[in-house]
């Protein structure tokens, strides 16, 4: 991944914040401890207009109660993982912040090696929430070029449920045959007479357009694509993709 990801810590304690910012786990990590604030309210619009998508809660009641923070922001900015530090164990209002989505709850003293684990697993979250949304805008832009793609079309609409059900793994012609129930060699037939072109090159440009949208999110470097959409190696990916769009992976990354 590409960029260092910003957390707010939301938390009424200045020091705290000078403290926990001077940790080198943040950017050894790929992170940024960039703002803090003690109103949820303030998080979220923080969230939006910096660009944050994590958060570092912590639970201080009765002015700042993690659970109540946790879940204002889950409603409010869906895409956030957030990561709690209570400064003594408190089972109820964990449980509370585990049912509202948090990522691991902390109990101080934390040491560093505690906070890279949690954050590892919060950016793992993130990574998969951003691949999926990404997975579907291409998902959903591929299938409006398409002639019933809007859901008019029996098979065109079986041809995207399957795609949508295959992310994370490469559909054949030979699965795709199996989903529709037909032996391989009249389903490409069929396939090609329905759409004009073979499964294979159909499915290869779609997964050059999610390639591309993972790209332009300036998120990954290209083998890390290469790798997410299982490819043999970086050159054949390479390969394919200027093949399909006249362009290598390199010229559409933002740095």
């Amino acid at each position: 991944m590409t960029g260092l990801l910003k957390i707010v810590m939301i938390n009424n304690d200045g020091l705290a914040f000078a403290k926990y910012r001077r940790f080198p786990v943040w950017r050894e990590n790929g992170f940024e401890l960039c703002a803090i604030t003690d109103d949820a309210d303030e998080a979220v619009r923080l969230m939006h207009k910096e660009n944050i998508a994590f958060a570092l809660v912590f639970n201080k009641p009765p002015l700042l109660d993690a659970a109540v923070v946790v879940d204002k922001i889950s409603k409010k900015a869906s895409r956030c993982e957030m990561l709690v530090i209570s400064p003594h164990s408190d089972p109820e209002n964990m449980r509370e912040c585990f049912l509202a989505g948090v990522t691991d709850y902390l109990c101080e003293p934390v040491s560093e090696l505690r906070i890279k684990e949690a954050l590892n697993r919060a950016r793992q979250k993130y990574d998969k929430a951003m691949e999926r949304r990404e997975y579907r805008l291409a998902l959903s832009e591929y299938f409006s070029t398409l002639p019933g793609g809007e859901g008019e079309d029996k098979f065109i609409s079986s041809l995207r449920e399957l795609i949508a059900q295959s992310e994370g793994v490469t559909v054949t012609t030979e699965a795709a045959a199996d989903y529709f129930g037909f032996n391989k060699d009249y389903f490409g037939r069929l396939f090609k007479a329905r759409v004009g072109i073979s499964f294979g090159d159909f499915y290869k440009r779609f997964r050059i357009l999610y390639a591309e949208k993972l790209l332009l999110s300036g998120r990954y470097k290209v083998y890390e694509v290469s790798e997410l959409l299982g490819f043999s190696s970086v050159d054949y990916f390479t390969a394919v993709f200027k093949k399909v769009t006249g362009k290598r992976p390199s010229e559409l990354k933002k740095y």
